[in-house]
């Protein structure tokens, strides 16, 4: 289990797929602990916070713990999982992360700023500057941070800004609210859906709802039929063989009226499937 954009960036980087050693993940997606094997300071562990299905998240705490030990690297992938650390209510979500080497994480998933916001936190700072590194005879540096010097690009417009404006806005309990209410719409939908007869897939740990009705052409039916409803977005997805609707609660504007608008909306999408 492991992001799209994860596969494509060891690619860019040059490792081949040898170079990659899979690891078995459980019926959440989470990697299994007891799988790992024996590791050393060459190895780059990649973990996640927040399964792009459902939502789940490794075992931070555990494994970095051994790979502190052994000096190997790892690197938690919390596109929009890791803002869960901002909400008191979910932050156990996120035990161990400040262990880990490297993290990255998306202002324009839950944090709700414009694309494209990527941002990545390093421990080792110089790591991180050496890595992306710039030199010529033409490029002028100043007695302050550089900003060319920690990311890929030389010439970029200032995301940074929007971020920031965001953040200033939000407040540490205008995220934290704004998150736990990503949540509580979740659970909620979760239980009406299951109501409806529904098979929800996933523990609703965070934002993201896993839900399969009786077989596969049926799902797909349903989902078809939401999507060209125009009334909301969700969208299908594969989870271990299974054909699934992938709803992922991120808006800033969702409320629980579109919850309800939602719940009427499966209702209406049975009635065509079972026809």
């Amino acid at each position: 289990q492991v992001h799209a954009s994860v596969k494509k960036t060891l690619a860019l980087l040059g490792y081949g797929i040898n170079s990659i050693e899979w690891l078995p993940s459980d019926s959440q997606g989470r990697l299994l602990v007891e799988k790992l094997p024996k590791i050393d300071k060459t190895c780059l562990i990649l973990m996640q916070a927040g399964n792009v299905n459902t939502g789940a998240y490794d075992d931070f705490d555990t494994v970095c713990n051994l790979a502190n030990k052994v000096g190997a690297w790892v690197h938690i992938d919390g596109a929009f999982g890791l803002w869960a650390a901002a909400s008191k209510s979910l932050s156990h979500l996120t035990k161990g992360i400040e262990k880990a080497d490297s993290w990255a994480v998306d202002g324009h998933k839950t944090l709700n700023t414009p694309y494209d916001s990527g941002i990545i936190l390093c421990k080792n700072s110089n790591a991180l500057a050496s890595a992306m590194q710039a030199t010529g005879d033409y490029i002028v540096y100043s007695e302050n941070r550089d900003p060319l010097l920690y990311t890929p690009e030389l010439s970029k417009r200032s995301r940074a800004i929007e971020l920031w404006a965001t953040m200033k806005y939000l407040g540490k309990s205008g995220m934290d609210k704004m998150i736990s209410n990503f949540h509580d719409h979740a659970k909620y939908l979760e239980k009406e859906l299951k109501l409806l007869g529904f098979e929800i897939i996933n523990d609703v740990v965070f934002n993201q709802v896993l839900v399969a009705y009786k077989n596969d052409e049926q799902t797909k039916q349903i989902t078809s039929f939401i999507q060209n409803s125009g009334e909301c977005w969700l969208s299908g997805s594969l989870w271990q063989g299974r054909t699934v609707i992938r709803i992922s609660i991120c808006s800033w504007a969702t409320t629980k009226n579109d919850i309800d608008k939602t719940i009427k909306l499966f209702k209406k999408a049975l009635k065509v499937s079972n026809q």
